[in-house]
């Protein structure tokens, strides 16, 4: 028998370790038949609506271009729960923000899901 060591109410009890709130969705990819481009639509992803997290930057680089300069910042987003069926095919919405996810990461004991995410501006 496997024991685990975290106990079933210590994500609960933490509330307030995970202020902010994500929302996971999922792309649809549409091919125009008459110019064959391809358009991406986004979509709540369900049962990953308002879920409780918490943020912070970890990373990122500022890329100058002859024409442009820009910041490429990787965010990890941990949420007080377990999340396994999210990928990185999908993204993650704060307050009206986009993340790309880059990495997902599960703990072994079912608990929690830690995401690496990119944010480009």
């Amino acid at each position: 028998m496997t024991r685990s060591i975290f106990h079933g109410d210590m994500l609960t009890r933490l509330r307030d370790f995970f202020p902010e709130t994500v929302t996971i969705q999922t792309p649809t990819e549409t091919i125009d038949p008459v110019t064959g481009e391809v358009t991406t639509s986004w979509a709540d992803y369900a049962g990953h609506v308002g879920l409780a997290c918490a943020q912070g930057p970890s990373g990122g680089v500022e890329v100058k271009q002859s024409d442009q300069t820009y910041v490429v910042a990787n965010w990890t987003i941990a949420l007080r729960g377990y999340y396994p069926t999210t990928t990185e095919k999908m993204r993650v919405m704060i307050d009206g923000t986009a993340y790309e996810i880059l990495l997902v990461q599960n703990d072994s004991h079912a608990q929690k899901t830690r995401i690496l995410t990119r944010k480009v501006t």
